[in-house]
């Protein structure tokens, strides 16, 4: 607004209100604004001329700052002798403010530390794509000196990922070596740039060097471990495609990012239980019907029982799958010439006073002819799909009396090396006697 029009409205019978109702600062900002809308890009410095980044805390930043005028795109940029531009920011909207814009420039550009030299800086803006003003100047890099974070020897363990904890690629195992100290983080992106963290493994030095809580770690060779999250209860990541990102980054800003595709499948949390047996409603039909009964040295026990995949994923599970093969109470399923699998889903059966090991007596979680067979390297793995509901059937002979008669016995629903499910259900107690 041309002075003289602001001087004549001073001078109007409108002035006094305005005044009087208190919104003199705020006309007096409104008539700036109108006063410096003609300028899109205003008052650009750079400071200092020249700058030494190499962490010494002397001159290694520069200060970029602009005033923008109008609504408008605001590109940042150095060229070398060579004509080769390095870009700071590039078409970064701005809105029109009386304060002045920044940025701090650490002499790193697309992550790196730009080598010493003599360089002319830009500060470029374009309204509706056209460009409007521009700005230049010169800017000279000493005394770099400060080594690149690299990560070295960066291998992944699996490029295929299945987190639904059948212990068949339930995790991936990340390695990598760093040369300097830096921050140093691994994450999975999805498409949509979702963020899962991966943790580092543990037995790793890991040391505070700055006052603001910024974790920096030294150089050396580093493990870290991605399970989706399922071993905390978490639902693991949706079947998809992702990028497994490890970047590196020191105190003045060089970066080092690198980059590894992930598949997602099959991914889920795995739960089933144990349902009522519709005769009875119990959880467990045994062959003696409790609470409390007595048997006869040498007598079988007989039980049945159903488990339920109520989850999104197919539960694995092993033998032995012969109901009719009965244990003998100083058996065990190693016996039976079986092992704990990582995962797999068994029926166990327990006694009071068992002094070996935990859940003795144990049994698939169907037949072969109601699972689904997955082929891993030549062998057959054993799943019960989603939804399914099969009947669990096994016998144990009595054939001892054990240190405290009489003495419970119970069925657990076990995912093996992760928890026990369903817990002591439908106990039984037993007294053994001699014919």
């Amino acid at each position: 607004m041309p002075f003289y029009l602001i001087v004549l409205f001073m001078k109007s019978k409108i002035w006094p209100s305005v005044r009087r109702f208190g919104v003199m600062i705020g006309f007096v900002g409104v008539l700036a604004a109108c006063a410096t809308s003609g300028q899109p890009l205003s008052n650009v410095t750079v400071s200092p001329a020249q700058i030494s980044p190499n962490a010494d805390g002397k001159e290694d930043i520069a200060r970029i700052s602009y005033k923008v005028g109008v609504p408008m795109r605001v590109s940042i940029y150095l060229t070398d002798a060579a004509g080769q531009r390095y870009d700071l920011r590039r078409d970064e909207p701005r809105n029109p403010s009386p304060q002045a814009y920044e940025y701090l420039f650490s002499g790193v550009a697309n992550g790196k530390l730009l080598p010493n030299g003599d360089y002319t800086w830009h500060v470029d803006g374009s309204v509706d794509g056209q460009p409007t003003q521009s700005s230049s100047g010169t800017l000279k890099i000493t005394d770099v000196n400060t080594p690149f974070p690299e990560i070295r020897d960066f291998t992944v363990s699996t490029n295929v990922f299945s987190p639904n904890r059948d212990a068949i690629d339930d995790r991936v195992y990340i390695n990598l070596y760093l040369t300097q100290r830096a921050n140093l983080n691994v994450y999975v992106e999805s498409a949509n740039g979702y963020r899962y963290e991966v943790p580092r493994r543990e037995g790793n030095v890991v040391r505070a060097v700055t006052d603001n809580d910024t974790r920096q770690v030294i150089p050396g060779r580093y493990q870290f471990d991605f399970d989706g999250g399922i071993d905390l209860g978490a639902d693991p990541p949706d079947d998809g495609q992702y990028v497994l990102v490890a970047q590196s980054e020191d105190q003045i800003g060089q970066r080092h990012v690198l980059t590894a595709p992930i598949t997602v499948r099959d991914s889920g949390r795995p739960v089933a239980e144990i349902v009522t047996q519709p005769s009875s409603g119990n959880g467990v039909d045994w062959s003696q019907k409790g609470p409390s009964v007595k048997m006869v040295l040498s007598d079988t026990l007989y039980f049945t029982t159903t488990v339920r995949n109520i989850g999104k994923v197919p539960l694995r599970t092993a033998g032995p799958f012969d109901n009719a093969d009965c244990y003998r109470m100083n058996e065990n399923w190693y016996s039976k010439g079986f092992k704990e699998e990582p995962g797999v889903w068994r029926i166990g059966i327990n006694f009071e006073s068992n002094a070996g090991a935990d859940h003795p007596w144990r049994w698939a979680v169907g037949g072969k002819d109601q699972l689904d067979v997955v082929m891993s390297n030549g062998q057959p793995l054993y799943y019960l799909g989603v939804g399914k509901q099969v009947e669990v059937r096994g016998c144990i002979k009595l054939t001892k009396v054990p240190a405290r008669n009489p003495f419970y016995v119970w069925a657990s629903l076990i995912q093996e090396e992760v928890e026990i499910v369903n817990r002591s259900v439908t106990p039984l107690q037993i007294e053994l006697i001699e014919k």
